[in-house]
């Protein structure tokens, strides 16, 4: 009796309690067990917030609040740097500083938003080239089995970024070309019930809240993300089970915006009415540790009190030995990582989620929004260009307007009239290319005894030579493009000396290209768990019926890389 195989011509055993039909034609049926199948997401992940008791959930709400509003002071700093940034990228003619006399120029100059797009388009092409974003990787021993299940979900994964979530690629762009300005961004990816598929969102980081004592995103003991919904996305959250349903008064006002979102808003020309017609409504969705149950008494309906709900765990040392194992309840009981979502307006919890993986012994908690980094300092926040050339792209700004401001006022005449010296005590206003009369006294006969024009020096060479002596020291702070090299490259210049100056002309940006490389495996690595967790048993192409994946192929590790190369970010690299 030849051995039965699956779809790929792969032999198995049939279980003991697997039922077997026979069929006409001398083949089986075998039916395993469901449990041989991976488990589709069940009540472990259901809103909690109906089965806590209520004083419990209004405790959660103060202490919450109470912390979010200093995290907020704590950051208040960070908003103004990037609200900066905003305005000295001059899109929005919002620029500080300027002459304040008529005719003065408001230009600026344009470093910052050059970097910006130029950082932003040289990260979009490799990050998501038009194939997609995913590449296979095994680790370990490489088995044809391995190969093509990693292929299978290379293939799915790709279709996903590119096709079925549709706003990827633009909520990545917007990332790219904000991250240089802000520092660092984050992208947020989570399973929408309603379309039943990932979905991502750019979260900009004057949105994110962290404690001032957080030294790190991953590791901070609490992370809130603002979001600001409409009526209408509210009702569909709770008719699609992810909030409580709880009878919100609609908001009487606009939500109150961050400085930088209001520098943002004149750069699009947007105006914010005061009606809030849509119904937009803050809500805070908070990332912490809470010390809600015992997993032991939770089917017994007790749970524990709340003494801190906001504790974090207190630190182990060492392994936890057969000699200590009556400090297990102690471990078990220590508060634990859960998603809570706060209505801003009315204090009202709209939903308590745990956030750990069910079989999770440690309780480790899940990773949903992934940092993107610029360059790291010794905070959570990483820093950006506006940090780092802010000043000198001021400089360079102020520089700019007195040169054209001194051209300005050198081909405008100013004159100095003779009190008393004309008839009617005329004050003409002289315009540009225009002729104007000018009476004069009793026996005149020559203007330049009643007007003398002051003299104005022209545009400053040395103020010329500064602004250039400027830009190139903002440029040389971080290099995205190869202007040097093609500047001052010898066309007889050996292949090995051109590679060289390459990379180290270019070793911040590649260190920073690194970075983001390994913020998309992350994000791999969300969308990888998500599907494992909700995706449907088996995934055809609809046009053809062709097989993609299976939800059983996302059970083991990770076994898709992002498609990019840490070490090569360009063209000129790669050849």
């Amino acid at each position: 009796m030849t051995e039965p195989t699956n779809d790929q011509g792969e032999a198995f055993e049939i279980e003991d309690d697997a039922e077997v039909q026979d069929t006409e034609d001398g083949g089986a049926i075998v039916k395993l067990d469901e449990d041989s199948e991976p488990e589709a997401r069940g009540a472990f992940y259901d809103n909690l917030v109906e089965e806590i008791d209520d004083a419990k959930v209004k405790e959660i709400s103060t202490e919450l609040l109470k912390h979010i509003e200093r995290d907020k002071q704590a950051r208040a700093k960070r908003d103004e740097q990037y609200e900066e940034g905003l305005r000295r990228t001059g899109l929005g003619n919002d620029a500080p500083g300027g002459a304040q006399f008529e005719g003065a120029t408001r230009v600026v100059h344009p470093m910052l938003t050059e970097a910006s797009i130029d950082f932003a388009a040289r990260a979009i092409k490799e990050l998501f080239p038009s194939n997609g974003p995913v590449k296979d990787y095994i680790p370990g021993e490489i088995t044809q089995k391995k190969l093509d299940k990693a292929q299978r979900k290379t293939k799915h994964m790709n279709r996903q970024l590119t096709v079925d979530m549709r706003e990827f690629r633009y909520e990545l762009e917007q990332l790219l070309t904000q991250l240089p300005l802000g520092g660092g961004q984050y992208l947020k990816l989570y399973w929408d019930k309603r379309a039943q598929r990932p979905t991502s969102l750019f979260i900009p980081i004057d949105d994110i809240y962290l404690p001032f004592a957080a030294t790190n995103f991953y590791t901070a003991e609490r992370k809130t993300h603002v979001q600001y919904i409409t009526e209408a996305e509210y009702r569909r959250r709770v008719a699609s089970g992810m909030y409580r349903d709880v009878d919100l008064p609609a908001p009487e006002s606009i939500p109150d915006e961050s400085a930088s979102s209001t520098a943002n808003n004149k750069i699009e020309g947007r105006q914010a009415d005061a009606y809030n017609d849509d119904g937009l409504r803050t809500v805070f969705e908070v990332y912490c540790y809470l010390d809600l149950e015992d997993d032991e008494d939770e089917d017994e309906g007790e749970g524990n009190p709340i003494q801190d709900p906001l504790a974090l765990p207190d630190a182990v040392e060492g392994e936890v030995d057969e000699e200590h194992e009556d400090e297990d309840e102690e471990v078990e009981s220590a508060p634990k990582p859960y998603i809570v979502t706060i209505d801003k307006s009315t204090e009202e919890v709209l939903a308590i989620y745990r956030n750990w993986a069910e079989d999770d012994e440690k309780c480790e908690e899940l990773t949903h929004i992934v940092e993107f980094p610029f360059v790291p300092w010794r905070g959570a926040y990483p820093i950006g260009l506006t940090h780092m050339i802010g000043g000198l792209t001021a400089a360079a700004t102020g520089a700019l307007r007195a040169l054209l401001d001194t051209a300005h006022i050198n081909n405008i005449p100013t004159l100095l009239k003779l009190k008393g010296g004309s008839a009617g005590g005329q004050s003409p206003s002289l315009q540009a290319t225009g002729v104007t009369e000018i009476e004069g006294g009793l026996n005149v006969d020559d203007v330049r005894k009643l007007a003398m024009p002051l003299p104005f020096n022209p545009p400053s060479p040395v103020l010329f030579q500064l602004l250039g002596f400027l830009v190139d020291a903002g440029k040389g702070v971080v290099r995205t493009t190869f202007e040097n090299l093609s500047d001052g490259a010898n066309p007889n210049m050996p292949v090995g000396t051109t590679l060289a100056l390459i990379e180290q002309g270019q070793t911040v940006f590649s260190a920073i290209h690194a970075r983001l490389h390994n913020a998309m495996q992350r994000v791999l690595d969300v969308l990888h768990r998500l599907n494992r967790m909700y995706l449907d048993e088996r995934v055809e192409l609809e046009e053809e019926g062709e097989l993609y994946v299976t939800r059983k192929d996302y059970e083991g590790p990770v076994d898709v890389v992002p498609v990019s190369d840490p070490n090569i970010f360009s063209e000129t690299q790669r050849f």
